[in-house]
Order: C-alpha cells, then structure tokens, then sequence
C-alpha cells in the first residue's frame, strides 16, 4: 500500500534537542518504507503524480510521529491483571503468578497476548520487546495483529524443556516474518543456574541475536546475589560472558557506579519500567546517572499484572517526573529525552536504530497520527511538553506499522475488540476457578 500523509505536524526524532522538532508537512510511504519526509507540498504532488492509487490521510489537528516502542513486557500477563496487586516481588511471583502461569498452556498464552496487544496498538505502541514461555503464541498473536515484536523464549532452570521447544518454533516459523524476531530471554539471576545461563549465552552467539533479561531489580536480588556469588547481579552476568551478545537488561534498579560502568564498557542497553518498579516498591533506577555515563536507556511497561497497564504515554511521563523528585533536579530527562526513550533509544535497544523509532527517508512505516485538538492539550505552545506531560494514549487516532494502517479513527482493524476481551475473560475465570 502507499500512503501520503498531508497537512500534520511532523515530529521525526531525527534531531537534537534544541533544533527545529517538529514542522508542518507530508510524509509518503511506499509499501512498508518511508519514501520521503518534507515541508514542501511540491513533494506532496509529485508523490501522488507518481502513485496516483495512494490512500491519502488528513493530518491537519494532529502530531505526526514515530510510533512507541515498548522494551520490556510480558505481553500475554495482560490475562493477569489485577489478580495480585500490592505485594513483595518475590511473594508475588512465587505465591501468585507462578503457580497460575503453571495452568496456563498455548491458548491461553495467545489470548492473554492478543488482548495486550489491542491495549498496545490503541495507544501506539507499535514494537514490543517480550520475554514469556510460550513466545511462539506471542509471536503468532503479533503476526496476526500486525504489531512488531521482538520476542524472547525463557529459560528458567523449572522449564528449561519448554525453552528448548519454544525457541526452535519460534525460529521455525517466523525466521522469515516482517514482523517478528527473536532474542533470547534469560530469565534472571535468581532463576538460572550456572549451566543454563551458559545454554542461553551459546545459543545467542549460535543464532546471531542478543538476549533480554532481568537485571538488579530489587534490593534483595542483590542482597542474594553478594551471598551467594560476592558479587553484584551486574558483575555476575559480566563475569559469565552475558555482555558478550548484545544485551538489552530490564529494571537496572540497584546499581552501584561500578555496576553503571560495566553496562557502559559493554554497550548494554537498559529498558527502564517506571511503574512497575513503584507499584512493587522496587525503587528507582538511577536513570539519569546512566544517561550521564552514555548507556542508552529505553521504556518498557512490564507485565499489565505488575503495572497494570501497558500505556507508554505513562512510562514517559513517570520516567521524567521520577528522576526530576528523586534527584531534586527539575531539569532531569527533559521531555524530548523522555520521548526518545520511547522512540529512538528503543530502536537501538534493539539493533534497529535508523529503521525504526524515526521518521526518515528509508525507515520502515511505523507511525502515529496523535489528535491534538482535546482539551488537555491546549494551548498549543510547546507540542513535546504537550506530548509527554498531558498526552494520553486514548489520544491516538491512526496507527500505521510496516506501512499497514493497523488503528484507524480509534478504532483496531486487525483485531475484533470486543471478541478478543470477552476471551480472555473467559480463560480467566476458567484459570480462577482452578
């Protein structure tokens, strides 16, 4: 499909903070690639004059921008919400989650992901980082829903079988998807031995693809961890050879500046969850001494049973106004850094920087029409303060991922809204009743 996008205001995330941001214009999309992006409407008119068959969408009263990426979920937990809410970490995944996720087999898994993923095409999220068993679901559920997803079979020493099923599916069925790829996804110190670790590092270095894991998330992680090892969690995936591959390592909470500077040296990328960390009273990664030391940080939700939504608009928000309180600095991450933690420090996060998280020439056509002409976002005097401090994600009109219009008019072309919730409230209540 080719598309011409008229008339909005184009926000590309191509430029330093302090340039020229966002400007009126035209973007053209050609098949699942950007073919231009300009202020000139004579680039407008030559585009349709050469694909004259090109849908055209009005873009006047809204922001044209790149669409979010979301660096760390567990997409089909969007079953599990609101099932245990204000508990411990360690409690709540070893007395609540784990033994329910025990009960949950493809189906559900596929359904739970479905629904996440509605939540996540309606507020314009277009990529998303997953880590979960049963990933092949995951991925058939975002194929079919025309989202991007990176996701991450789990080895975990209780379903290590499972994982090795997993993977070889994943890699069997989608190795020549547009939409999904794969990473692997150790779990977490405190969930991996030795042996398995090593398992997950060969077969990232085997496959070509980096690894997506669970790293310093809580106080008593790394209480365990100088028990067990005399090091912190952050020394021990070093010292095991984790950094080799590229890594992208979720939380990052308690890290001392020796622990800063090993993610630093080894060019791992950080996916920061704001939310989830306050609602579990996780505590505060200290994002902007990492943004100072060069480590690219990124947003993710987690789960929607730990946060509990999957609403990236929010991730912004939190992530600015957290470090602002908790460094007494009203100048930590600024709005525009915020926005490009959900956009371009998320597309490197992954290996795909310049493909994605930008509006440029040659990018691929991930992209989101925001509507600005809602209350709470007048007047318009400064459009990324208006993005990142009173935006919403029910201000999202239209969503184009790989050039196919996914969202349009608030409304999910790929997916029946009301089906997909009304089965995953079945499969829960089946889950319950068990």
């Amino acid at each position: 499909m080719n598309i011409l996008i008229n008339d909005g205001k184009i926000l590309p995330m191509t430029t330093s903070e302090g340039d020229n941001l966002y400007f009126k214009g035209y973007v053209g999309i050609e098949g699942e690639k950007i073919s231009f992006v300009s202020s000139d409407r004579k680039d407008a008119l030559n585009f349709v004059a050469s694909h004259p068959d090109a849908r055209q969408i009005d873009a006047t009263g809204k922001i044209v921008m790149p669409g979010l990426i979301n660096t760390h979920t567990h997409v089909a937990m969007a079953l599990l919400r609101g099932i245990s809410d204000d508990v411990p970490l360690m409690e709540w995944l070893e007395q609540h989650i784990w033994p329910i996720e025990g009960k949950m087999g493809y189906q559900e898994v596929f359904d739970g992901a479905r629904l996440g993923i509605l939540e996540m095409l309606m507020g314009g999220t277009t990529t998303f980082v997953d880590m979960y068993p049963y990933e092949e679901a995951v991925a058939e559920a975002a194929e079919t829903a025309g989202i991007r997803a990176l996701v991450s079979p789990c080895p975990m020493d209780f379903r290590m079988d499972h994982f090795e099923n997993d993977w070889k599916q994943v890699q069997k069925r989608f190795s020549s998807s547009r939409l999904v790829s794969m990473w692997m996804g150790p779990h977490a110190i405190y969930t991996l031995s030795g042996e398995h670790l090593q398992r997950s590092i060969s077969l990232s270095k085997e496959l070509g693809v980096g690894s997506h894991v669970h790293l310093a998330e809580t106080q008593t992680e790394q209480n365990n961890s100088m028990a067990q090892y005399g090091m912190s969690p952050t020394e021990y995936f070093e010292k095991a050879g984790l950094f080799t591959t590229k890594t992208l390592a979720a939380h990052c909470v308690v890290m001392s500046d020796h622990d800063i500077e090993i993610l630093a040296k080894n060019g791992v990328s950080v996916a920061h969850n704001p939310q989830s960390n306050m609602k579990l009273a996780s505590g505060i990664a200290p994002v902007k001494k990492m943004l100072d030391a060069g480590i690219n940080v990124s947003l993710g939700t987690d789960g929607a049973s730990s946060n509990n939504d999957l609403d990236m608009w929010e991730e912004m928000r939190t992530a600015s106004l957290l470090q602002k309180v908790s460094t007494l600095d009203p100048c930590a991450i600024p709005a525009y850094t915020a926005l490009q933690m959900a956009t371009v420090n998320g597309a490197k996060a992954i290996g795909r920087e310049g493909e994605l998280g930008v509006l440029a020439d040659g990018a691929l056509a991930d992209i989101l029409l925001v509507d600005i002409e809602k209350a709470h976002l007048y007047p318009h005097t400064n459009l990324i303060s208006e993005l990142v401090y009173s935006a919403h994600a029910s201000d999202v009109d239209t969503v184009i991922v790989n050039g196919n219009i996914v969202v349009e008019n608030r409304k999910c072309l790929t997916m029946n809204a009301q089906e997909v919730c009304g089965t995953a409230q079945k499969h829960i209540d089946a889950l319950m009743a068990k």
